[in-house]
C-alpha cells in the first residue's frame, strides 16, 4: 500500500507537459509564419499592381496633356509663350504638391502586419489565462 507521491509518475506528467508546451508553441508558431507569409505574398501582389497602374496612368495622362497643350497652342498661337508658361506653372504646383503629399504619406506609420500582430497578442493573452489556471 504505497503511494507515489511526485517520483517517477511526477516526472513523466512533468515532462509530458512540457513536451505538450513545446508542441503547442512550435504549432502555434508555424500557423503565425504562415499567415505573415501570406500577409506578405498579398501585400507584394497588391503593390505590384498598384505600380503597374500607376505607371499605366501617368504614361497616359501625360501624353494626353501634351496632345491638350499642343492643340491650345496651335489655336492660340501668338500667345504661344504665355500659355506655355502658365502651363508650366501649373505643371509644376501640382508635382510640388504631389511631392509634398508622398513625404506625408510616407511619414506615416505603415499597417502592414497588422493580422498577424493582433493573432500573436490573442496567443499570449490566452497563453498567460492557461498558465494562470495552471498554478
Amino acid at each position: 500500500m504505497s503511494v507515489e507521491t511526485g517520483g517517477e509518475g511526477g516526472r513523466e506528467g512533468l515532462f509530458t507537459a512540457l513536451k505538450n508546451l513545446l508542441a503547442t508553441t512550435i504549432a502555434i508558431g508555424k500557423t503565425r509564419a504562415e499567415l505573415l507569409v501570406t500577409e506578405l505574398e498579398e501585400e507584394k501582389y497588391r503593390l505590384m499592381s498598384l505600380w503597374v497602374k500607376a505607371i499605366a496612368a501617368v504614361f497616359f495622362l501625360m501624353i494626353g496633356v501634351i496632345m491638350f497643350l499642343m492643340c491650345i497652342a496651335f489655336v492660340f498661337w501668338e500667345q504661344r509663350v504665355l500659355l506655355f508658361g502658365i502651363f508650366a506653372s501649373v505643371f509644376l504646383g501640382g508635382g510640388m504638391w504631389l511631392v509634398f503629399a508622398l513625404r506625408k504619406q510616407a511619414a506615416q506609420p505603415s499597417k502592414l502586419f497588422r493580422a498577424s500582430l493582433a493573432e500573436l497578442e490573442e496567443d499570449m493573452t490566452q497563453l498567460r489565462r492557461r498558465s494562470s489556471r495552471q498554478t
